[in-house]
């Protein structure tokens, strides 16, 4: 079993949402040294890096992250793998199309934007989810969805989180690596902070995959 990281690292004053103003500092409460050990502190917005959109960030009423079972963090999980560079807007169903997602929890896109962390043109705009898209997905009965890119929506939109909301789906956002991930099935996990009340949080995404 090959365990694959899908998760960008977490670095003080990394690049965040635009108009996003949580800080993300690393805060060094103590060092190493004669009596004293490390001890570190976070402060950061729940949307950083890598992360999960749980149904309530954009649907009211819904439970927060600490009263959804582990299970939906988790399962067998197939690769839509986009040909070449796929530039920004928006993608229609026809991705999907040859995809078997037969005992599929979770469609996990690979657009190729991962290029692009780190740099202003990751956050100006990226590939994201049409309305036909959006509705396709949420009639497979998935546990969630995931890209490489910032949101499922462009920077005004939500109507692909509207749509997976009200399906009961999470989103993971900012996925990385997905270069690494095979053609056939495997089983992902992104297990969020046990957050009471909250939407959202940032995840150490991975998948397991079979060795040939």
């Amino acid at each position: 079993m090959q365990v694959v990281d899908l998760s960008h690292t977490i670095v003080p004053g990394m690049a965040q949402w635009p108009g996003d103003d949580q800080p993300l500092t690393i805060h060094r409460r103590s060092e190493h040294g004669q009596g004293t050990h490390m001890s570190s502190a976070l402060e950061m917005g729940c949307h950083v890096g890598t992360h999960i959109d749980a149904p309530l960030h954009f649907l009211a009423g819904q439970p927060g992250l600490e009263a959804l079972p582990v299970e939906r963090f988790c399962g067998r999980a197939r690769l839509v793998r986009l040909p070449g560079e796929t530039a920004a807007g928006p993608l229609g169903p026809e991705i999907l199309d040859g995809h078997d997602d037969a005992d599929t929890d979770f469609i996990i896109i690979h657009t190729g934007w991962q290029r692009f962390w780190g740099t202003e043109a990751y956050y100006r705009e990226w590939p994201y989810l049409s309305g036909d898209l959006a509705r396709e997905l949420a009639g497979r009965g998935l546990k969630g969805v995931g890209l490489d890119t910032p949101s499922l929506d462009d920077f005004q939109g939500r109507s692909a989180h509207d749509i997976c909301a009200a399906a009961g789906m999470i989103n993971i956002e900012n996925l990385a690596g997905l270069d690494r991930l095979p053609a056939a099935a495997f089983t992902f996990l992104a297990m969020p902070l046990k957050l009471a009340g909250t939407e959202a949080s940032p995840v150490r995404a991975v998948a397991l995959v079979e060795k040939s």
